[in-house]
């Protein structure tokens, strides 16, 4: 697509999303449709065509996930989402990604993912971020230089891991507001989750905590450590009454994998505010590694099916 019909595009993609903020609710039919009759894209197309169907079928779980989402979140984190995930990292980016691949011969992802810090307040078993070099951080400035470069590839999507990537949120929460057009992912074990950060994340808009929980009290803290089950509840509480878009993220090891399987977990999740959720499976590296704890064939083979089964 030549660089006038891509901002021609977004201009009118701009448009309809500031209609839709307007009610995200009433509005989102009347956009959908507007938007087939204006998409250049032979991908917008077919995407816009599938929400179609969707929103005209009252019980499709996407509607019901966007209505969920329309009510929980802070009007800010709304328009945040719907700006810099589906417009920037979905509907624009791609295109410029696709260009850069078709120029240069290489892979472009479409996501990037940074250790800001090895460091973790966090004690738990088998954790490879517990081998890295002590206090070993990667300086704001190189992850600001990341995020600058990445964009003018088209990625506008970034993800934390670590060690503990809330250890660094001051340095996490300007980088935030600075690229204000991109979202930014943390995977967190949520016990540093206070009040106030909840607040500043949903200033920020764009900050989405991935929070580690490897079942109910028993499978998370016989892993992560005493107590650690009621902070990720409690962070999770939190975070949803300031209106912070967050999920979940589950690894599945040969003493939790059943639990973690069961819909009674997830519902709960979904009671508790998670809009998204991660499953990994346990990797026997680092600290204290645990060979034990390595999923069986037949937990991994329930995990495959039960993660369809979810989506």
């Amino acid at each position: 697509m030549s660089g006038v019909k891509l901002m021609a595009s977004s201009f009118l993609l701009r448009l309809g999303i500031r209609y839709l903020l307007r009610d995200p609710e009433k509005n989102l039919p009347s956009l959908v449709r507007w938007a087939r009759w204006t998409a250049l894209l032979s991908r917008h197309k077919k995407l816009l065509q599938e929400l179609d169907a969707a929103i005209s079928d009252p019980s499709n779980h996407w509607l019901q996930l966007y209505r969920r989402a329309c009510r929980q979140l802070h009007p800010y984190v709304r328009e945040k989402a719907l700006y810099n995930f589906f417009l920037n990292a979905g509907l624009v980016g791609m295109p410029r990604i696709d260009a850069t691949r078709r120029k240069t011969g290489i892979n472009i992802p479409w996501a990037i993912l940074m250790d800001p810090t090895s460091a973790c307040n966090l004690d738990c078993t088998g954790c490879w971020a517990a081998d890295y070099e002590k206090g070993a951080q990667l300086p704001k400035e190189t992850l600001d230089r990341i995020i600058t470069e990445g964009k003018a590839l088209g990625i506008y999507m970034y993800l934390y891991s670590g060690g503990e990537p809330l250890l660094r949120f001051a340095d996490i929460e300007a980088l935030a507001k600075k690229h204000s057009d991109c979202m930014f992912l943390a995977f967190t074990n949520a016990t540093l989750v206070t009040e106030e950060m909840a607040a500043r994340m949903a200033e920020a808009g764009n900050i989405v905590p991935a929070v580690s929980i490897e079942g109910f009290a028993a499978e998370t803290d016989m892993r992560r450590g005493a107590g650690t089950f009621a902070k990720v509840v409690t962070a999770m509480e939190t975070l949803k009454r300031h209106g912070v878009a967050f999920g979940f993220s589950a690894c599945y090891h040969s003493r939790n994998t059943e639990a973690v399987a069961g819909e009674d977990f997830l519902d709960f999740l979904i009671e508790q505010g998670c809009l998204f959720g991660w499953y990994f499976t346990y990797m026997p590296l680092g600290k204290k590694a645990d060979v034990s704890l390595l999923a069986t064939t037949r937990q991994r083979e329930l995990m495959y099916h039960t993660v369809r089964k979810f989506r």
